[in-house]
């Protein structure tokens, strides 16, 4: 019988040499081959626990080795078994004085087969065994000492967990997403922080109540304010600005006068009114002296002529009338400030004043194409201005405008609505905010996610046809 080489401690450098493998595969057999060497087996077997079960991944085997392939899938993985399920290092023979207390059975039976000896060696990783690695000797080999169980299993310790980590890096990624969940699992189950599972639970119902329970589904987009009547005073004639009397944002009664315009042609006016105003006079007088004399002629003719003055009379002063804008309704004046053009001249149909009604408003609502097809007349909703944010106000559809416009980069339809309850006195043409259009009842979450997978799913459309 041969004497077995000394042993030396475990090899730092092997370490080195597992790290620079580029595969749990080939650092398992650099393991295998440099312990087998070392402590004289035949033969090595790393096998890795999967699913109850001792599964090979690599072997080693020296030349001189007799063919035992056959035994690995039975004999060894029963025996790989016993040191996995026992989480200790069993051998056959026994080595040391509590061997009675392991059941060897397998490597017993591996033993008598082989006409040699075995051990089997677990891979520590955490409180369970990953895997053991299995050794075998021929017969006539020195018999296995606790030096050589302590020396394989110091070896082992050092190297399983740089093995396991690499065959980890291995793994492919719904490996580790079904590891990472297994964990989660582990953590939600255990009692040490209960306030893992109430906090899970209730993020379940409140996604349950979002999912399920049945909500407005609004849409909408920017909202203004306009008058229902907008009435837009333009210049009668040519002149220029003499004088203006309101501002913008002033409210107006109907029949104010808001400017008054001087015409290039009012001196000439003026003297006219003078003339068919004395013209007048005389013919009345006229008329007076026939009627007195009872002359029916002459009355009848000085008569005419008074009828005539007078529409002269009246068509002048219509003409010196229309140098002054006056108020066609009451309403608030939301355009044109002539305090900065006093003086300048304006031609006839220059726009100067736009007055808006203060009696009725409409809404505008700008809502995006994407969601118009959604909004009918007679839906209701609610407008939140950005001067009354913590109000709303109710609306109720009446038109929807069937061409588009482009603001701000996107098309947009615009929404008539009108108001359905009180208006504050604060609210005036010109203000803006935001408008809700209520178009049916659904769950939170899908409206939530709605547009996203619409606009997925026309982009997926477009692309793939």
């Amino acid at each position: 019988m041969s004497s077995r080489p000394p042993l030396a401690p475990a090899n730092p450098a092997l370490l080195a040499e597992l790290a620079a493998c580029g595969s749990a595969r080939e650092g398992a057999l650099l393991l295998l081959s440099t312990l087998a060497t070392q402590v004289g087996a035949s033969r090595a077997c790393l096998a890795w626990w999967h699913r109850g079960h001792a599964v090979a991944d690599a072997q080693w085997a020296s030349p001189e080795a007799p063919d035992t392939a056959a035994l690995l899938p039975t004999q060894l993985g029963a025996a790989l078994d016993e040191a996995i399920d026992q989480g200790v290092s069993l051998s056959w023979p026994p080595i040391g004085a509590d061997h009675d207390a392991w059941v060897t059975l397998a490597h017993r039976t591996l033993a008598q087969r082989l006409d040699g000896a075995v051990l089997s060696v677990p891979l520590p990783a955490g409180h369970t065994p990953t895997g053991a690695i299995g050794l075998e000797w021929a017969r006539g080999s020195p018999p296995i000492t606790p030096a050589v169980q302590q020396f394989i299993e110091a070896t082992v310790a050092q190297c399983a967990p740089l093995l396991a980590l690499q065959r980890q890096a291995q793994r492919p990624w719904h490996w580790h997403l079904r590891q990472a969940a297994r964990r989660r699992w582990h953590d939600l189950k255990s009692h040490e922080h209960p306030w893992r599972r109430r906090g899970l639970t209730l993020a379940a119902l409140v996604l349950a109540a979002l999912a399920l329970v049945p909500l407005p589904d609004r849409i909408g987009g920017r909202g203004r304010i306009e008058g229902a009547e907008q009435r837009v005073l333009v210049a009668p004639s040519d002149g220029f600005i003499k004088a203006t009397h309101v501002h913008p944002g002033d409210r107006v009664k109907a029949g104010q006068v808001l400017a008054d315009l001087a015409d290039l042609a009012e001196q000439d006016l003026k003297l006219e009114r003078d003339k068919w105003s004395s013209q007048m006079a005389q013919h009345e007088n006229s008329y007076a002296g026939a009627m007195t004399r009872a002359d029916r002629a002459d009355a009848a003719m000085s008569l005419a002529k008074v009828q005539e003055a007078q529409a002269q009379l009246a068509l002048v002063d219509e003409q010196l009338q229309r140098s002054q804008l006056n108020a066609p309704f009451d309403g608030v004046v939301i355009q044109g400030d002539l305090s900065q053009s006093i003086g300048a001249p304006v031609r006839q149909g220059d726009a100067l004043l736009t007055v808006a009604s203060t009696r009725h408003y409409r809404v505008i609502i700008e809502v995006d194409e994407t969601d118009v097809g959604k909004v009918h007349v007679g839906q209701t909703g609610a407008l939140a201005l950005s001067a009354l944010p913590w109000d709303t106000l109710d609306l109720r559809v009446v038109r929807i405008t069937p061409l588009a416009q482009a603001r701000e980069g996107r098309n947009v339809f615009e929404v008539q609505a009108e108001f359905t309850g009180p208006v504050p006195p604060e609210v005036r043409p010109g203000l803006m905010g935001q408008a809700k259009v209520v178009v049916g009842q659904g769950p939170w979450l899908w409206t939530l996610v709605r547009p996203l997978l619409e606009r997925a799913r026309l982009g997926l459309w477009s692309w793939w046809g």
